[in-house]
């Protein structure tokens, strides 16, 4: 004759081993999604309104900055805006050459990539594998003036309201902002350390 209270705990504990292999074995749930605002929410907080003006129309080819991650896991998004109608500019709907490059491993990405003109738009990338402590570079690079003239190299940043060179390094949370460059291929008409580019990544904690 079967137990009943046997039958309950044995399909109790079947119950229980189908739930745990359903979930991953870490114990932090926010490690098993990508957090596509991991690094704009940072932006946001570092170059807080009041000391930081917020600008969509700063004009050169390459806008890239750098980071240290302190953190292990992989860059798995990227957020751009495509600069949107704002007159007298008439906006680029064009394509960007989007990079993200891991400066310690050698690890990169680059992809081609037309972003909303009215909002952060993520993208997936190829993810990038970070360890704690390595420094990554971004970047966005656009084929101005051959496609999309001053229209294309116009992008959105944060500069300090009294002009000011951002002091650098800054660090928020698990990332520390170590400096920005704005330039021209070629190198001419070189911006250092004035204007923090607004190219959002996304991260997945290991």
């Amino acid at each position: 004759m079967n137990n009943p209270k046997r039958i309950y705990l044995i399909a109790l504990f079947t119950l229980s081993l189908l739930f745990l292999n359903s979930c991953d074995n870490d114990n932090d749930p926010t490690n098993n999604v990508c957090e596509d605002t991991y690094v704009s929410t940072l932006i946001t907080n570092a170059f807080s309104m009041g000391v930081y003006s917020d600008f969509i129309n700063v004009d050169y080819e390459i806008h890239e900055y750098e980071i240290r991650i302190n953190a292990d896991g992989e860059i798995c998004t990227i957020g751009y805006q495509n600069p949107g109608p704002d007159t007298p500019w008439v906006g680029y709907a064009g394509a960007y050459t989007m990079e993200v490059i891991n400066n310690t491993s050698g690890t990169s990405y680059i992809g081609l990539h037309t972003f909303s003109q009215t909002m952060l738009d993520y993208q997936a990338i190829t993810p990038v594998s970070v360890a704690s402590g390595d420094i990554i570079t971004v970047r966005r690079i656009t084929d101005a003036p051959s496609i999309g003239g001053f229209e294309a190299t116009r992008g959105r940043v944060l500069q300090k309201t009294d002009g000011s060179p951002i002091p650098y390094p800054i660090t928020q949370g698990n990332v520390d902002f170590l400096g920005s460059t704005l330039y021209y291929e070629g190198g001419s008409s070189v911006s250092n350390n004035n204007f923090q580019p607004y190219i959002a990544l996304g991260f997945k904690v290991n």
